[in-house]
């Protein structure tokens, strides 16, 4: 019996829930949510011969232009096996775009309900590490377990950190336009202190620069909804000193701080006109970047068109040793950055495909003021993480692109 069509738009929308309530927290989980949510779309189409054609078309049009140079990859590569292990892995880049073509397209109620789902999977995040960390804690008698990697458990502290920093604009964004949990004021900023909280605890540098654009972003957003100024600096002003109040406060928050402004001026020092000599073998997470970030270089001006699928990390260690950094080559690092990543594999096209999805963004702005938010949040993250190496970053990346692609003043569901 065929499903009216209110009924099967639910069936979407509860589907998509459930996938992003799943990403902050669910990563085993995700590729089997993924599965389902694809396989129900195709079946529906099928029965009903109906496809939708996404609002825009940029950001899926550059999700499918990376996922096509990787394939294009496979042809030049040395290390085949690894480009399909790869390809696997980033097999994101074509499901999601494929799924937008079989997803019915969707207005600004469906697009709330996602974000509190992902709301929801961001605070149940919160509470099983807190419970867990608080617990090694006291059974250790040390504070490292609360936090760090210790604290985001499973999920790299610089991923968990994003996902925070996302859900903390949604929930500032919320409370701009006086729409609280539980219609609560009080319960609605106890919830934005908590995950300032753990945005804090988690310390992670890039975490630190994202909580930094969020309350320059939320202050730009207070005068749209003609906050009186002196309140909006108070608010921001406030927020800022209590997160660096938490930084200062927890010892290995503060330490990695002292230890990145320390990284920083020795290689200031090292790489004056005056010092002829290379810094070698680097350790610490600062200034390991700067190798990575220059050896990522060297391969992209000797490939305009990428290493090839596989090759970029085998081609990145053969870098390291040359240079004498024992020490990235053993831990076969990447660049560390996604641009610079993605144009050691794919060249100048992949940069070029990788700032489609990202200008993709811009255009939902009108309709979803989050769209601006999250590229520029997910830009800022590119700069010091190769996230769409890994599937914590490539779904979360992927998903709301797809989501804003789809995203129309008024939901097209029939």
């Amino acid at each position: 019996m065929e499903l009216p069509t209110p009924k099967r738009s639910i069936l979407y929308q509860q589907l998509l829930m459930v996938l992003a309530f799943a990403i902050p927290w669910a990563k085993k989980a995700i590729p089997t949510i993924i599965a389902i949510c694809f396989i129900v779309s195709i079946v529906q189409c099928i029965r009903h011969k109906k496809t939708f054609r996404p609002a825009r078309l940029l950001g899926v049009a550059g999700l499918l232009s990376l996922f096509m140079l990787l394939i294009a990859g496979t042809l030049y590569t040395s290390h085949p096996a690894e480009g399909w292990n790869e390809i696997g892995i980033k097999l994101s880049f074509l499901i999601f775009p494929v799924f937008s073509i079989f997803l019915p397209n969707f207005g600004k109620t469906e697009i709330d309900k996602l974000q509190q789902s992902f709301l929801a999977g961001c605070f149940l995040f919160i509470s099983i590490t807190l419970v867990r960390a608080g617990i090694n804690a006291f059974q250790h008698q040390h504070l490292y377990y609360l936090t760090y990697d210790q604290l985001s458990w499973y999920m790299h502290p610089t991923y968990a950190a994003a996902y925070e920093v996302f859900a903390l604009f949604i929930l500032v964004e919320q409370m701009l336009k006086k729409k609280y949990i539980a219609k609560s004021a009080v319960l609605h900023t106890c919830l934005c202190l908590l995950v300032l909280f753990f945005i804090g605890l988690l310390s992670s540098k890039a975490g630190y620069l994202s909580f930094v654009l969020l309350v320059g972003f939320s202050f730009i957003r207070s005068f749209h909804w003609k906050f009186p100024a002196l309140r909006s600096a108070f608010i921001a002003f406030s927020s800022l000193l209590l997160f660096a109040l938490i930084i200062v406060v927890l010892p290995t928050s503060a330490g990695r701080i002292e230890k990145a402004v320390e990284d920083i001026r020795a290689e200031e020092k090292n790489t004056s006109p005056t010092d002829s000599l290379p810094v070698k073998g680097q350790t610490s997470s600062t200034r390991l970047r700067t190798v990575t970030w220059g050896a990522s270089w060297t391969l992209l001006a000797e490939h305009a068109f990428g290493t090839g699928t596989g090759d970029t990390q085998p081609e990145l260690n053969t870098l390291y040793l040359q240079r004498g950094e024992t020490y990235a080559a053993e831990r076969q690092l990447n660049a560390h950055n996604q641009y610079l990543q993605t144009g050691a594999e794919l060249g100048w096209f992949g940069i070029c495909a990788l700032l489609a999805c990202l200008s993709s963004l811009w255009y939902a702005r009108k309709i979803e003021i989050s769209s601006l938010f999250f590229g520029a949040l997910c830009a800022l993250n590119f700069l010091f993480e190769s996230m769409l190496e890994v599937q914590a970053g490539i779904v979360f990346f992927c998903f709301w692109v797809i989501v804003y692609s789809k995203l129309t003043t008024h939901s097209k569901h029939s």
